[in-house]
């Protein structure tokens, strides 16, 4: 009689057990056929190399147009810092001003709030950067005096302050000061420069939103003419069990594999525009005396594309499936 309970509770473990591993065995099946659909679905991209580039590069061309508009925002960007991005005033002196009013305007614009600094230029040190940045070096020797005046250059700590009207309500009352003969306000061009970024990153974003639609409908006009060539599989696949998702799965990654592969060379495309114009543009910059040089696609923008083209693959991969997977049914 004792041998009994001992015999029901090895039979227990051991049922116990043989659930256990076979939820393992089938986790691992699950996995196993995962990686068998994804090898089997790159291997039959690959073994159809004309159809399936002209798919890739529609799909590159529709990720790197959007792609090289953001790189082109970014250059702009970087090349409008390295020029300067301060908001800051230029006042131009009387030629004759005396010194002694010239450092109590200096100390009257110290003394108030909204600016980082007050820096004075005198009429020698104005004609000797004019003379270095210019390149007249010889010619101006040939002055009979320095036509050029003092300068005081007003900057203010933070663009907010400046964005709020503080510099021009300071403009104002310059150009009323008896010492001062001209103010320029060197932030209107940055201001201009601010919205134009802003409505090329909303141009962006907008193409980004077409193109990926377009994305969408290749994916999902090749993945239904897939369907369509492999109708019969799909009929006896499902006459033996195969479930709607068993069916899905090739699909979905044939898109993943489309979408992955055509941002990785729409990444080559944006690299390929960049290195046709980079020795152009610096050329151009160099006559500025600037050394900017042209911003490639780094690794960050390599893992965008193949994000996104990968999730555009996927998505246009399910809504092709979606659509008539469920229209092929055995009778």
């Amino acid at each position: 009689m004792r041998a009994e309970p001992a015999a029901k509770a090895r039979e227990q473990k051991s049922g116990a057990t043989g659930s256990r591993t076979s939820l393992a065995q089938r986790f691992r099946a699950y996995l196993g056929h995962h990686r068998q659909n994804a090898r089997d679905s790159l291997l039959r991209l690959l073994s159809a190399p004309v159809q399936s580039a002209m798919t890739l590069l529609v799909i590159a061309i529709a990720l790197a147009l959007p792609g090289m508009l953001y790189m082109g925002v970014i250059n702009i960007q970087a090349l409008s810092g390295s020029i300067d991005t301060s908001a800051r005033m230029t006042v131009f002196l009387q030629p004759d001003a005396d010194k002694a009013d010239i450092d109590a305007l200096m100390s009257r614009l110290q003394a108030g709030t909204g600016l980082a600094s007050v820096t004075y230029i005198s009429r020698d040190q104005a004609l000797e950067q004019f003379r270095e940045s210019s390149g007249f070096g010889e010619v101006l020797t040939l002055l009979d005096e320095n036509p050029l005046p003092p300068v005081l250059i007003l900057e203010p700590e933070s663009i907010a302050d400046a964005d709020a009207g503080f510099l021009e309500t300071l403009q104002g009352e310059l150009e009323t000061n008896p010492l001062v003969d001209d103010v320029v306000l060197d932030m209107r061009w940055l201001q201009r420069l601010q919205g134009l970024m802003a409505i090329s990153q909303r141009l962006v974003l907008a193409m980004a939103a077409i193109l990926g639609l377009g994305v969408l409908l290749v994916m999902g006009n090749t993945i239904r003419l897939a369907i369509e060539n492999r109708r019969e599989e799909i009929l006896v696949v499902k006459l033996i069990g195969g479930t709607n998702g068993y069916v899905r799965r090739p699909f979905l990654y044939s898109g993943f594999w489309f979408g992955l592969l055509g941002g990785l060379l729409a990444w080559l495309m944006v690299w390929a525009g960049i290195f046709l114009i980079r020795e152009p543009v610096a050329g151009l910059a160099s006559l500025y005396q600037n050394p900017f040089s042209l911003i490639g696609p780094d690794l960050r923008q390599l893992s965008l594309l193949l994000a996104v083209g990968a999730l555009l693959g996927l998505a246009g991969s399910w809504l092709a499936v979606a659509q008539l997977l469920h229209k092929i049914e055995p009778e």
